[in-house]
């Protein structure tokens, strides 16, 4: 291998020249709009948090739950059918709903990373209430649909408080396509008895104590998956987010507060708040597009050693991922390797070991099972968030490969991608294309 010439294949070429659609993105995405640009067809996004219910904590876990308001920016109305329901749309059934995902994230010491999960929420009915801002495709304000509640009309709220989002019994994040919305109906809703935090937002104690996290920041994330929002295409701007502050042991009640965020997933936080760190958007090419969005923070060291921190965030990919690779150009010393990955928890059948970490000499490598050998294998699914990081005796530059690993069967398998300063470094910026007329006959200059 040579450093100063690498060959990639054109699949990585084009991958990278998506990752500047990525970042122009991003750009967009933190303008202070709020808005991702709503199309056509349904299109429900969060709106805004409602409040957030803190449930006190048990076993040294706390429970949470975050009150959700949706809004419906497309230009036709979205099936909000409830179980049982004899009123729902022409051609829609009590199955045709959206489901609530809720999420805590905390930044702490340079790594942003994803604290608590809980099941999803299965949508009843909507209230179709018109709310200052939420405005559907052509800016109209709420038009009450033809089937009622059993609708979210074009440019309608619909608020879910944290009573509705925490009350159990919840449906399993497990029986969701976040990619197509599908899941099967009824689904399974399993009673109790429960602990405290059982299907809500699980949190460790020590996560939140701020005894124990000085400095530490946090950040609330609602996602609405619907299928005929994610048919029609509008899948990507589902999720939003908000700062939230943490009260004093033994209750460690959340509290909303700062700016809301809408389309926006929480990993946006991240960059928004340090700016050294860059954030690419990934994607899988399907009929529907599923997204993964990753996020990498370099510190020099010093002493020619270079610390790496990444958060991988999975929007609404059902194929999931297995593995996360990270290629240098050149041989490379790898030390201080690290993963966390959140855990499933009250039942969900997923596995919750760690991905072993496997380092050659110009790559570093972190897998878990193959879909083959465990179908349950803690791959990073839908509305989850895993990290990694290592240091190394190579900085960063544009000759690094990225690589994630697709879980379930399909094509592709892999999708490689660099990050934003990685492209940069050929030139693009200056309008030098000639590094990139190389990469379309396959190969591109180091960095």
């Amino acid at each position: 291998m040579t450093t100063g010439l690498r060959l990639v294949s054109n699949r990585r070429a084009w991958m990278a020249a998506g990752c500047i659609v990525g970042l122009a993105a991003l750009l967009v995405a933190l303008d202070g709009s709020g808005q991702a640009g709503a199309a056509g067809g349904p299109d429900v996004t969060v709106f805004a948090f409602t409040d957030v219910g803190s449930y006190g904590s048990a076993n040294g876990f706390a429970a949470y739950a975050i009150g959700t308001r949706s809004c419906n920016r497309g230009d036709r109305p979205l099936n909000w059918c409830s179980q049982g329901s004899s009123t729902c749309a022409p051609g829609a059934g009590p199955g045709d709903h959206p489901v609530i995902a809720q999420n805590l994230y905390r930044l702490k010491n340079g790594r942003f990373e994803q604290i608590g999960m809980s099941w999803v929420k299965h949508g009843f009915l909507s209230t179709n209430s018109t709310t200052a801002g939420c405005t559907g495709f052509s800016g109209s304000s709420c038009q009450s649909p033809p089937a009622g509640s059993a609708q979210l009309g074009i440019g309608c709220t619909d608020p879910y408080s944290s009573n509705l989002n925490g009350n159990r019994p919840l449906g399993r994040r497990s029986e969701v396509n976040a990619t197509t919305g599908a899941f099967p109906f009824p689904y399974s809703s399993p009673d109790g008895p429960y602990l405290v935090y059982d299907q809500r937002v699980k949190v460790a104690t020590t996560d939140v104590d701020p005894a124990a996290n000085a400095g530490a920041t946090y950040w609330a994330e609602g996602q609405y998956i619907a299928a005929d929002d994610a048919e029609a295409g509008n899948g990507l701007n589902n999720a939003s987010y908000r700062r939230v502050t943490v009260g004093a042991a033994p209750l460690y009640t959340l509290a909303m507060t700062g700016s809301f965020f809408e389309q926006q997933p929480a990993i946006l936080a991240w960059p928004a708040q340090d700016s050294t760190v860059l954030l690419v958007n990934v994607d899988v090419p399907g009929p529907i597009v599923e997204r993964y969005q990753v996020a990498r923070k370099v510190t020099d060291l010093g002493g020619g050693l270079w610390h790496y921190e990444y958060a991988i965030h999975n929007l609404n990919s059902d194929r999931s991922a297995r593995t996360f690779s990270v290629e240098f150009p050149v041989a490379t010393a790898f030390t201080n390797v690290g993963f966390k990955g959140i855990q499933h928890h009250s039942g969900e059948p997923y596995a919750v070991d760690d991905w072993a970490a496997s380092p050659a000499p110009t790559s570093l490598t972190w897998s878990t099972a193959t879909f083959a050998t465990n179908a349950n294998a803690h791959a990073l699914r839908f509305a989850t968030m895993f990290n990694f990081w290592f240091d190394a005796d190579q900085p960063p530059g544009g000759a690094s490969v990225h690589t994630i690993g697709l879980f379930t069967p399909g094509d592709p398998a892999t999708v490689d991608f660099t990050m934003a300063n990685d492209i940069f470094s050929d030139s693009f910026e200056t309008g030098d294309t000639t590094g990139w007329s190389a990469s379309d006959s396959g190969s591109r200059p180091a960095g």
